[in-house]
């Protein structure tokens, strides 16, 4: 659904099974017009004569350029049985399992925000070029992943074209937010004409989800931000707005397929569904108060997802991004080295060094020193302290 610029009409277009289109002309959240079965000229003609009796003077060339911006992105009209008969497969096998460690996770956002490409990052471990050109989600999907023995989070993918978000408010809504415990707003922090259209979908999501379960945790991820340069303001106007008609804490998340932050926030939404994340924690404390150690975190191989870490929130998103990438690399990239094998690596950068042991098959822990590896009888003094939290981290793994 495209805005039209200096008004606050917007427009959405869908196609029809013979190949017409349809139009829906909303003023604020109502529909104002809606008509059936055109061609393209009929609707560039009956939006112009709809904004001449408006008294609103628009350029044909200009709302010739906003309907094929919003062709770009047409879908056919949504097949409510399909959809339906999804959700009540999805819904089925969710009920049906009596596994605690599922979790379900509600991904939603405007089209084109770049939702299914933020999991398939980092659970599928395609690269960002892979991604470039992936295709819009029709209707809705579902993924379920396993972090170990930590959680299983199951992924509902709700495509953002405006036909679907439509049914998402019609008899779905109970099917989609019931029994989930994370709602993951997707924000393309570059789409300026549709942000009060992000807004108004995303506090109507939280207010759902949060209806069906009050302790639902909000996790917004304002997306694309290797785009914008201003961030500081940008990211600010989209806390303050976002919050404003919200009670519950919204927990937001810089993000870009390109660098290492989704590698963080998705560290932090796993640790959010796992009780064990907290006595992760715990156990690591013990390290990170031995002598010569700066911090620790538990990295879980094959996603490269942090299940714990010491490290304190403002150096947090850096740093476990950047192992997290790192771990994700050598088992992706690196063909001659099977990461259920892996026992040990050391690392030196300018500043710290940083030791990886493995705990099991799923667990690497990192350890970040204050020093160098030069103090062998420091180091001897660590690795001791390390093998009894690994035993403890073992135990607590498999509970």
């Amino acid at each position: 659904m495209k805005k039209i610029p200096g008004t606050l009409y917007h427009i959405g277009i869908t196609s029809s099974s013979d190949t017409t289109l349809n139009l829906q002309i909303w003023y604020r959240n109502q529909i104002v017009l809606e008509k059936s079965k055109m061609s393209e000229e009929q609707i560039i003609e009956c939006i112009q004569n709809m904004f001449q009796t408006k008294n609103l003077d628009i350029p044909r060339n200009r709302i010739e350029w906003i309907i094929k911006e919003e062709l770009k992105d047409l879908t056919p009209t949504a097949d409510i049985s399909f959809v339906e008969s999804t959700v009540s497969e999805m819904l089925e096998e969710f009920q049906d399992t009596t596994n605690n460690n599922i979790k379900k996770i509600v991904l939603m956002g405007l089209s084109n925000a770049g939702k299914t490409c933020i999991y398939e990052r980092v659970f599928e471990g395609k690269k960002p070029w892979e991604l470039i050109h992936q295709t819009a989600t029709k209707g809705i999907s579902y993924r379920d992943y396993e972090i170990g023995e930590l959680t299983k989070p199951m992924i509902w993918d709700l495509g953002g074209q405006q036909q679907y978000l439509d049914e998402y408010h019609g008899p779905l809504r109970k099917n989609i937010f019931r029994k989930a415990s994370i709602l993951l707003y997707v924000v393309d922090i570059t789409d300026y004409d549709r942000f009060d259209n992000a807004k108004d979908e995303f506090e109507w999501s939280a207010n759902q989800i949060l209806s069906f379960n009050p302790n639902a945790k909000l996790n917004v991820f304002l997306h694309k931000s290797d785009l914008i340069h201003d961030k500081d303001s940008v990211v600010s106007h989209i806390k303050k707005a976002f919050s404003e008609n919200i009670s519950q804490e919204i927990i937001f998340h810089l993000t870009s397929i390109f660098d290492e932050s989704l590698f963080k926030a998705w560290s932090d939404i796993i640790r959010e569904l796992s009780p064990k994340s907290i006595f992760i924690n715990s156990i690591l404390n013990q390290l990170k108060h031995q002598n010569g150690v700066k911090d620790a975190l538990v990295i879980e191989k094959t996603s490269g997802l942090a299940c714990g870490s010491t490290i304190d929130l403002n150096e947090e998103d850096l740093i476990i991004g950047m192992i997290s990438l790192l771990i994700v690399t050598i088992d992706k990239v690196t063909n001659n080295m099977e990461m259920d094998n892996f026992r040990e690596f050391k690392l030196k950068t300018d500043t710290n060094s940083i030791l990886m042991t493995d705990i099991n098959q799923d667990l690497l822990l990192g350890i970040i020193l204050k020093n160098d590896f030069s103090n062998n009888n420091l180091i001897e003094e660590i690795e001791e302290v390390a093998k009894e939290v690994i035993l403890e981290l073992r135990k607590l793994w498999i509970e």
